[in-house]
């Protein structure tokens, strides 16, 4: 289901689903929405936000706590993935890629994020992040019951249209979704 309404974070909407992925460019959230998509994931349920869904709400430091981080600033450059753990069930399997996306500099990470990727930082970004060499790209952490998946990738199709990055994100779906989800998917005979 898609839909770009916020009227649709609330609780009886968000309960109808087992997992919430946003890729957005909403500066604020209401206190009524903030508090149903906080609960939604602290119940146990998949939160997958995308991209510059790093920059949502940021008027909520509770949601950018849940993220694991805020963007900060970017410019545009290839990206490849530097994988850091590919023992994890989302990375298991999976080439590195290539995109050309933007090169997202982030704020506020959490110390518990759990990192997946990494990205190489280039000269035109050495000033902003002096003696550091790469940028925390890909990460998965817990908020509650619930598991969260960010990934800065993202910025249009020349990333959403590379497998690798299609398989990380349906990895990342599958490995967000509690248990029961996860066998009713597996179960399903589509006609």
């Amino acid at each position: 289901t898609y839909t770009e309404d916020l009227n649709d974070l609330n609780a009886e909407n968000l309960a109808l689903y087992d997992a919430l992925m946003i890729y957005a460019n909403w500066n604020e959230i209401e206190s009524s929405q903030e508090k149903a998509l906080l609960d939604f994931v602290a119940s146990g349920k998949g939160f997958l936000p995308l991209h510059c869904a790093s920059y949502c709400f940021r008027n909520s430091e509770e949601y950018v706590k849940m993220v694991g981080g805020q963007f900060w600033r970017h410019t545009m450059d290839s990206v490849t993935t530097i994988t850091t753990d590919a023992t994890h069930e989302i990375m298991r399997g999976l080439n590195p890629f290539t995109a050309y996306d933007e090169t997202y500099l982030h704020t506020k990470l959490q110390p518990d994020n759990h990192i997946l990727a990494e990205r190489e930082i280039k000269s035109d970004q050495f000033s902003d992040k002096p003696d550091v060499k790469t940028e925390p790209y890909t990460w998965t952490r817990t908020y509650g019951k619930g598991k969260v998946f960010y990934t800065a990738y993202g910025h249009d199709d020349r990333t959403w249209s590379k497998k690798g990055f299609q398989d990380l994100i349906y990895n990342a779906i599958l490995w967000s979704v509690d248990a029961e989800a996860l066998r009713a998917f597996k179960a399903r005979n589509p006609k």
